[in-house]
């Protein structure tokens, strides 16, 4: 993982120096078909993203074909951030902190666009959260993603990303959940539990591909009664050969 984690340091550095960064990430065949029939249905997409492989560098290259808004925190080191955020700006991908993310996404997805909110971080808030079990133990999870989805009945598509034998970061479509003609907080939480389901298989597949820095499992939520969806429901992970 802290392998992974220098290589995508060094590669941020060379996408702020404008390096080509179609040359550095592509979907797998499969994933593209998935992906461009998701964007086809011409509602927008809202990806369940998460800090795999170079997340990064993945956006910027989702950001050279289709409109980009990524829904993000602010780090803490004010100059990193700055050099951070600045260098994602400058490859075309929109950026936008929690406060009326949903009201931005929401125009964003009638442009046809794409909007992308992690799941694998804590929400900041027990109010957006729902306890879904990741990688064996209840885990406060953002239900944000599903809401957004079911509010412009667009496709909530799950992607994760790998650096492949060649280096070049390979991006998966995990899943792809479609929001039913009246979408209700049941099928929000059951959503939010599918995609962390089809996460949790890739985590297992691909462990050193996934940040594990961040405190998963932090107490922010009582974890009660956590949604059922296992990670053998989501076959559409991809198996650890890859």
């Amino acid at each position: 993982m802290y392998a992974s984690l220098g290589w995508s340091a060094m590669e941020l550095l060379w996408t702020a120096l404008r390096r080509p960064v179609l040359e550095g990430a592509r979907f797998d065949p499969i994933s593209r078909a998935l992906w461009n029939h998701a964007l086809g249905q011409g509602r927008g997409v809202v990806v369940a993203a998460s800090h795999t492989g170079n997340w990064d560098l993945a956006a910027c290259a989702v950001a050279q074909e289709v409109e980009l808004l990524v829904v993000t925190k602010h780090l803490r080191v004010g100059w990193l951030d700055r050099f951070w955020q600045t260098s994602r700006a400058r490859m075309g991908v929109t950026l936008a902190d929690a406060d009326g993310a949903m009201a931005r996404g929401r125009a964003v997805l009638r442009r046809g666009g794409v909007v992308a909110m992690m799941i694998d971080q804590v929400p900041l808030s027990a109010h957006h959260a729902a306890p879904v079990v990741f990688l064996g133990a209840s885990a406060a999870t953002d239900r944000a993603p599903a809401a957004l989805a079911a509010s412009g009945r667009a496709p909530l598509v799950v992607v994760a990303a790998r650096r492949g034998p060649d280096g070049r970061q390979v991006l998966h479509v995990l899943d792809v959940v479609h929001p039913p003609p009246y979408p209700s907080r049941t099928w929000i939480v059951q959503a939010t539990g599918s995609a962390t389901a089809a996460l949790d298989l890739f985590v297992r597949a691909y462990p050193s591909q996934w940040l594990w820095l961040h405190r998963r499992w932090k107490p922010m939520l009582a974890a009660t009664s956590p949604c059922t969806t296992t990670p053998s429901s989501s076959p559409a992970a991809p198996s650890p050969a890859g």
